[in-house]
């Protein structure tokens, strides 16, 4: 797997722990989609300014990355305490309105992204938005968490 195609992917990570929009959204082209959206830099930048404004201690791990032609997916790992609300609908508009829960989160997340000339141009990724509102305490569980075998136990 070449640096090259990689390079943008982690300087985004590495801008998103270290907490800074504008270096999260630094390795995006001025007319990159997100999902399926032409949002450009401004628009990651803005992404970012509410997942930090829900999450302020927001860390991601990458895990799992596999890169064919100009794409990569990566395995990811959202961190976070939930402690604000974010101005936009980002992780599927599930924060909108929920006041802060002070709980810690772990939310399993798969991204594609396609790179061209250095910069990403497009962004999509799925979530478990429904393990996340059940981490927060604003859904029900539907199963106890170590009865669900699909899921990752509590050392995850």
């Amino acid at each position: 797997m070449g640096d090259e195609i990689l390079d943008p992917i982690r300087r985004h990570i590495e801008g998103a722990n270290a907490h800074d929009p504008i270096a999260f959204a630094a390795p995006y082209s001025d007319d990159a989609t997100n999902h399926g959206r032409r949002v450009g830099k401004e628009g990651l930048r803005r992404v970012a300014e509410s997942l930090l404004a829900a999450f302020p201690d927001l860390r991601f791990e990458m895990g799992a990355t596999v890169a064919q032609g100009d794409t990569v997916m990566c395995e990811i790992t959202l961190i976070g305490t939930h402690l604000g609300a974010p101005a936009l609908p980002v992780l599927a508009g599930a924060l909108v309105g929920a006041p802060p829960t002070a709980r810690a989160v772990r939310q399993r997340q798969m991204h594609l992204f396609r790179v061209r000339a250095g910069e990403i141009v497009e962004h999509r990724a799925v979530r478990d938005d429904l393990g996340l509102l059940e981490q927060l305490g604003l859904m029900p569980a539907r199963v106890e968490r170590g009865a669900d075998i699909s899921r990752p136990g509590p050392s995850h």
